[in-house]
């Protein structure tokens, strides 16, 4: 079976030992349901979704200090952050609680998004009762003259992990860098209960708006091609999946350019429609093709080449356009993409005409049978 690089699973319960197993292997939390994507489009434009953890078993990763300074080592710039904090704040880390003093708090941070996030915190975690699959825990910030809460974080315990999930904070308390302190807050907790990796999400090479979570330690990143988790100081940015399907892809039609008569390089943002509906194992996940020939019409076929970075391979396929998709998508988000750049059709494989990694051998194969 196909390296699923874009997936969701429903479970009706999640021991410990799975959430550790799922959270290994890139996968995250999405609300009540777990989830994994290797590709993300943000702005009209690709990147990729890698995931990070920290080995809080490393003690390389952090300065040694006293003990009676600190139970876990943070960096210098960590600790001076928690002094600093600790002046003007005290904290609390226990099991999740829902009150009204946090909706309100949660209302005020979801003001700068726009709309974005869930109207409310029990809907972002979707977590209404005490059934809840996950074991969520939580870090409550308050200022130490007023008792105002003024952060809050939740992070889910496997049985030597933890997922730090969402963090909140009063807008007017940037300064004081809050939803950064509460994961160290989380980090500390952790540590202090024999917690092996600490699982922040991911970050988005080129996208700077996630950059934050680097700033934990020195991380490791999962490997999409090898399944293992590898030093983050060793990654750059063309490593990443999506930037070597651009690159393989680009440099396959650079091959044929002048030789074929119609290709285009499209990036295919419906490669994620997995995470909200149902579809068949031979929906087409890959976040970019090459299309030889003309688009498909609504219900039409068309051939296209994609490249796996797992297995290194081009796989020339024959698609079905899976019909009227505005059912399943709004008309404004299917209109948000630009034609000349992206193909917004439904596929599914319907048949593997050719694979290889061998560019060459695709290019000769293509101007035979397309000429």
């Amino acid at each position: 079976m196909a390296y699923r690089y874009v997936d969701k699973v429903y479970p009706f319960n999640l021991s410990p030992e799975a959430l550790d197993w799922y959270l290994a292997r890139g996968w995250y939390r999405m609300g009540a349901n777990i989830f994994t994507t290797h590709y993300l489009c943000f702005q009209q434009q690709l990147y990729s979704a890698i995931w990070i953890r920290l080995d809080l078993r490393k003690s390389e990763q952090r300065e040694s200090l006293p003990k009676e300074e600190s139970n876990f080592q943070f960096s210098k710039s960590q600790r001076r952050l928690l002094r600093k904090n600790a002046k003007l704040f005290t904290y609390t880390v226990g099991r999740r609680k829902f009150t009204l003093e946090k909706e309100l708090l949660y209302n005020r941070y979801a003001q700068q998004f726009n709309g974005r996030l869930s109207p409310s915190l029990r809907d972002n975690l979707e977590d209404y009762d005490d059934e809840s699959i996950f074991r969520t825990y939580e870090v409550c910030i308050r200022e130490k003259e007023t008792n105002r809460l003024v952060a809050a974080s939740y992070f889910d315990l496997g049985r030597k992990s933890a997922a730090s999930i969402l963090g909140i904070y009063e807008p007017d308390f940037d300064q004081y860098s809050l939803g950064y302190y509460s994961m160290l807050i989380e980090m500390e907790y952790c540590y202090q209960q024999g917690l092996e990796y600490y699982y922040p999400g991911y970050i988005v090479p080129g996208y700077k708006r996630f950059d934050y979570k680097m700033r934990i330690g020195k991380t490791d990143y999962f490997d999409v091609k090898t399944g293992k988790w590898l030093s983050l100081e060793n990654f750059e940015r063309n490593m990443g999946p999506a930037e070597r399907q651009l690159d393989a892809l680009g440099d396959l039609q650079r091959s044929i350019d002048g030789i074929v008569s119609l290709s285009e390089t499209l990036i295919y943002p419906l490669f994620e429609a997995r995470l909200y509906h149902a579809w068949p194992d031979s929906f087409l996940e890959q976040p970019c093709l090459l299309l030889l020939g003309n688009r498909p019409s609504r219900q039409g076929q068309c051939v296209c080449v994609i490249f796996d970075p797992v297995s290194d391979e081009y796989i020339l396929l024959l698609c079905q356009s899976m019909g009227d998709i505005r059912y399943y998508f709004s008309e404004k988000y299917l209109k948000s993409f630009p034609p000349e750049s992206f193909l917004v059709a439904l596929l599914d494989r319907s048949a593997v005409l050719q694979r290889t990694s061998n560019k060459e051998k695709l290019t000769e194969y293509l101007i035979k049978s397309l000429q």
